[in-house]
């Protein structure tokens, strides 16, 4: 079985055939310190002394004894860690400021969303909950046809978007927010139809381009649906609040 050994200078040699270091007496020197890769030496010097001892091993058959190599291993510099904390830190930054900015925009919304209600549908309820009607729009043609859509005080937007306060889902050709709006005025008691922006609407069977008074038994055509508007709120009827 050959014998490996490691001379002063660090490299390995076969102690039954040499009395001494072959690579020392060819003056090759002190050895490097040997960088480490998983575990496996990486210096020349040890391939070749591990790889000609095994060859010569496997051809006398002998027993291969690989030799375990020490070495020290390769680490970041200083410059380099600092620079990936930095980059850390910033990076930790950006997070929080995104973070502090999305939940000051929806506080932002909410507030927002208060106030609007404030002013255009808390004033409209009665102390009981309860939003008073002052028309509908009823369905006579097109997907919806048989529904009514309740009017309420203030502006009504219609579209297919879910958020519209008249939804109309199953026309396409109805835009998804504000295709057009009905509008109840309290101080008049009258009701308004008015256009949306760059949409088609039609008001008793013309094209509707400025806001228009809704009596009852007008039609209305928005994309490929037909309305009937009935109004509640008109004349000597109108709703008043408890205290008057």
């Amino acid at each position: 079985m050959s014998r490996l050994v490691k001379c002063e200078n660090g490299h390995f040699y076969d102690a039954d055939k040499y009395a001494k270091c072959p690579n020392c007496s060819r003056g090759a020197g002190p050895k490097k310190d040997v960088v480490m890769e998983g575990g496996i030496s990486t210096d020349l010097d040890d391939v070749k002394t591990v790889a000609m001892n095994i060859r010569g091993n496997i051809k006398s058959g002998r027993s291969v004894r690989i030799p375990k190599v020490s070495g020290r291993t390769i680490k970041p510099s200083n410059e380099i860690l600092d620079r990936e904390e930095q980059r850390m830190r910033e990076l930790q930054e950006k997070i929080r400021y995104h973070k502090d900015s999305l939940e000051e925009q929806v506080t932002l919304a909410k507030e927002s969303y208060e106030i609007d209600n404030d002013k255009t549908v808390a004033v409209h309820v009665f102390e009981n909950g309860i939003e008073p009607v002052v028309g509908w729009l009823v369905c006579v043609n097109g997907e919806e046809k048989g529904r009514d859509y309740r009017l309420i005080r203030g502006r009504n937007r219609i579209g297919r978007d879910s958020d519209m306060d008249v939804t109309i889902r199953k026309d396409q050709k109805v835009t998804r927010e504000e295709h057009c709006s009905v509008v109840y005025d309290e101080k008049s008691n009258l009701t308004f139809l008015v256009p949306g922006n760059g949409t088609l609407t039609y008001y008793k069977g013309e094209m509707l381009r400025q806001p228009q008074q809704l009596c009852s038994g007008d039609a209305v055509e928005i994309g490929e649906t037909k309305f009937i508007f009935i109004s509640f709120c008109e004349g000597e009827r109108v709703w008043k609040n408890e205290e008057e």
